[in-house]
């Protein structure tokens, strides 16, 4: 069986896709289940049932259904004619037949037909859709890691989708649930027909004789469109792979649970989202809402390995948050500018506290004692010789070596032994305890120290309501993009753990 990772032997289909101003392009994996059925008698045409439902209206004279039809005199006669013969009326009253009709329960046949099931690669679950044909993509281009085609050969345009390879091994559906699948089509297909009538669940509880024609699905990719609304229930939706609504609920659904392992689906995300809101003025409600989803798509399209550090994973969260609301705005509150600053020191805050694990029985802070009175430590209190300590540390500078030589002794013991530190007392702690660390991130970004010593230092002076010190824009973006770095390099350390 060709499978989804043989990626040049793989079936591709395109789709009806509505063209979106905010948009991206994905190769969505599904498997196609063939199978057969009773097929159903056609509907009737439209002006058949424009005269029926005016019939059930209460036109119950030739004059009245020319009039409010619009229709000829013998075009009317003559779709009487047929209802009758058909057995939809019997005189100018409905059967049953037709009451059935409005109610969505369309006559079978001996006589079946063959289509495809669409159930979903990545999880497994069936889509209440199906597809008659198969609409190849033509003339696929391989040269690239990721598969490319052209729109039309009339504009050349080529299009290269993120494929998504997460998929799961086929699993044969029970006729349950592929009875549950086609009931609800074929209520969507009612609601698309009859959008003025109730379709009653139970009047859809049809069991068809579905019979599996082969027995090992199609692995296929049907391009669909990734695309953001901001008038919709949702910041973002995935288009109906068959084409026939705009979006498909379910597939939605297994979407968002595929954010939190696929960090380029997550990327996609992330970025119609945050054209979206840049296209938009919405009101307070409706921007907290957007600055929370994006945070969440945000982190898991850059940040994933933060998932396993729940206590970094709070503040990242929320340090996004603060970001979206400084960047949507030209001048920022400066409690959101201080919120944004003060996330970032607890970022790097809590991946000293994992790092420490602070206890009582760490005594490295020992090395600060001058002298000890009984039990009790007298610690350093010349700071030229403090610093000297912190700069036996290779890669500590001159700056930080000083202004962490500012930290009281007893601060440091305590980062050591309890945690119950601020960011300068737990940098100073780190030093001491696990210098080769220190030494290894400073190689991958070398002024990481003095910019965590920085934000502290910001935050202290001008984060402080009692300051008098303005905290500007462009200083937290600076200090921004600083921790961004810093957990890139993070990434590379912890994440791979």
């Amino acid at each position: 069986m060709i499978t989804h990772r043989d990626v040049q032997d793989v079936c591709y289909l395109k789709s009806k896709l509505n063209r979106h101003q905010i948009e991206k392009d994905l190769f969505w994996p599904f498997y196609l289940w063939r199978v057969a059925a009773p097929k159903s008698k056609p509907s009737l045409n439209i002006f058949q049932m424009l005269v029926l439902k005016l019939i059930l209206a209460g036109c119950r004279d030739v004059e009245k259904l020319c009039r409010y039809s619009n229709l000829d005199k013998e075009l009317i006669r003559y779709i009487l004619a047929q209802l009758t013969n058909d057995g939809y009326l019997d005189g100018w009253s409905h059967t049953d037949k037709a009451k059935d009709l409005f109610l969505g329960v369309e006559e079978s046949t001996n006589e079946k037909t063959s289509y495809y099931i669409l159930q979903d690669a990545t999880t497994g679950k069936l889509m209440p859709r199906i597809l008659s044909t198969f609409p190849h993509i033509e003339d696929m281009d391989f040269s690239e890691p990721f598969p490319k085609f052209r729109l039309s050969k009339g504009s050349g345009k080529l299009v290269k989708p993120l494929l998504i390879n997460n998929t799961v091994q086929p699993e044969v559906p029970t006729a349950e649930q592929m009875n549950s699948c086609l009931r609800s089509y074929r209520r969507v297909l009612n609601q698309l027909n009859q959008a003025d009538f109730y379709i009653s669940d139970n009047t859809l509880e049809v069991t068809y004789s579905i019979e599996f024609i082969e027995p090992e699905p199609i692995a296929a990719f049907i391009h669909t469109k990734l695309f953001s609304t901001i008038t919709g229930e949702r910041s973002w939706y995935l288009s109906d792979p068959t084409g026939l609504t705009e979006t498909l609920t379910e597939l939605n659904d297994v979407a968002e649970q595929l954010l939190i392992s696929n960090k380029h689906f997550a990327s996609r995300v992330n970025e119609v989202m945050g054209i979206a809101q840049d296209e938009h003025t919405l009101n307070y409600k409706q921007q907290e809402q957007i600055f929370e989803e994006q945070a969440k798509v945000e982190l898991l399209s850059n940040y994933p390995w933060v998932q396993k550090y729940s206590l970094i994973e709070k503040h990242v969260l929320a340090a996004l948050r603060f970001k979206n609301q400084v960047e949507q705005c030209l001048s920022p509150r400066s409690e959101i500018l201080e919120g944004l600053l003060s996330e970032l020191q607890k970022i790097i805050e809590a991946w000293l506290k994992i790092l420490i694990k602070p206890n009582e029985a760490n005594n490295d802070w020992q090395v600060l004692v001058m002298r000890w009175n009984g039990n009790r430590p007298i610690f350093q209190h010349d700071k030229r010789l403090i610093g000297q300590i912190y700069l036996e540390v290779s890669g500590v500078s001159e700056y930080a070596a000083k202004r962490l030589a500012t930290v009281r002794g007893g601060n440091v013991q305590s980062a050591m032994t309890t945690g119950n530190q601020s960011l300068k007392p737990m940098l100073a702690a780190m030093l001491l305890t696990f210098p080769k660390v220190v030494e290894q991130l400073t190689m991958q970004l070398h002024n990481w120290l003095d910019k965590a010593i920085q934000l502290a230092d910001d935050r202290n002076k001008k984060a402080s309501h009692a300051s008098g010190e303005v905290l500007t824009k462009e200083e937290v973006l600076s200090h921004l993009d600083s921790v961004d770095d810093f957990l890139k390099v993070l990434e590379r350390i912890l994440g791979s753990k």
